[in-house]
């Protein structure tokens, strides 16, 4: 009885949901469930959504036993599983549409309290961080960075006359550090890790699409501590006591980032997710319009699932 329980609350749940369910036939289900809108009516955008669902699923199988975190991109909401059953849901922020967050089957290395952040290429670029450095150190100084010029780590006043030559920008650990006070690691994830946020405002937005790429997570100490299989206290106190380490979980933690705009609930009824990066409305209608568009909806509205996040 407590099994069918938990089952059925699983089931009921975001993307993965149907992870709970015995066996191979979970994904199976999703299949069938998603195939079926997809040829119901082909020119809707809900049909889209089922339909790019569908293909981005590709040969992806939703593990029913062990630790596995699911990120769904579109909803910007985290989930652990522990045996298929729910254990935590988080709000996330997710890559905005310039810098989107990629798709991932990987699993957890590490976990860091306190962690610095190196900032991207890309960003400084972007940013002209440079060009500001000479211009003006002393925002570098407020916000925490160290700069790399030459091998040697300086202080941005120090750097300031050769900010041309620096080689990276190196935010110190703390409070206002971007990627907060917990990093987790990722496999051979192209520099995408999850992470906590000095901008927590983010979280309380409806479509939660802001970041570089990262996975900014509400619940970043609950979900560090289940990954490490320590109590959230412990994992406070690892924070609060200044520890930098890379601490591995002691066992395998997977983990699927997936962009998933429509997926069944335990009925079978399908739920919709803003199509935030537009891979949905690619393919033309198939009744013979030929400008591509929907026929009978516009984009899909979102319908929400997840039974804490939202």
């Amino acid at each position: 009885m407590i099994k069918a329980l938990a089952l059925a609350l699983a089931i009921a749940v975001l993307p993965g949901a149907a992870i709970a369910q015995e066996g191979s036939g979970a994904i199976g289900w999703i299949r069938g469930v998603l195939g079926e809108a997809a040829s119901a009516n082909s020119c809707s955008a809900h049909a889209a959504a089922a339909r790019g669902t569908l293909e981005r699923l590709g040969n992806l199988e939703l593990p029913s036993s062990g630790r596995v975190l699911v990120v769904n991109i579109p909803s910007g909401v985290v989930t652990a599983y522990e045996d298929g059953v729910p254990v935590i849901e988080s709000r996330a922020v997710v890559g905005k549409p310039t810098t989107p967050t990629p798709e991932l089957d990987t699993h957890v290395t590490f976990v860091r309290p306190n962690p610095t952040w190196t900032v991207p290429e890309s960003i400084l670029k972007a940013k002209r961080w440079r060009e500001k450095l000479a211009d003006d150190p002393f925002f570098f100084e407020e916000n925490g960075f160290d700069v790399v010029v030459d091998g040697q780590t300086l202080s941005p006043d120090e750097a300031a006359p050769y900010a041309a030559s620096a080689s990276a920008f190196v935010q110190r650990p703390g409070p206002i550090n971007a990627l907060g006070l917990l990093k987790i690691g990722l496999s051979n994830s192209d520099g995408v890790y999850l992470h906590d946020t000095n901008d927590p405002g983010r979280f309380e937005s409806e479509v939660r699409a802001a970041s570089a790429g990262c996975v900014r997570m509400e619940r970043v100490r609950d979900i560090g501590a289940w990954v490490l299989d320590v109590s959230p206290s412990e994992m406070d106190a690892m924070i609060d006591g200044g520890d930098v380490e890379n601490h591995e979980p002691p066992e395998p933690v997977k983990v699927i980032i997936g962009y998933w705009t429509a997926w069944p609930d335990a009925s079978g009824r399908l739920r919709y997710y803003p199509d935030i990066y537009g891979l949905d409305g690619g393919s033309r209608c198939s009744s013979g319009r030929d400008d591509g568009g929907y026929a009978d909806e516009g984009p899909a509205d979102p319908v929400w699932t997840e039974y804490e996040a939202r």
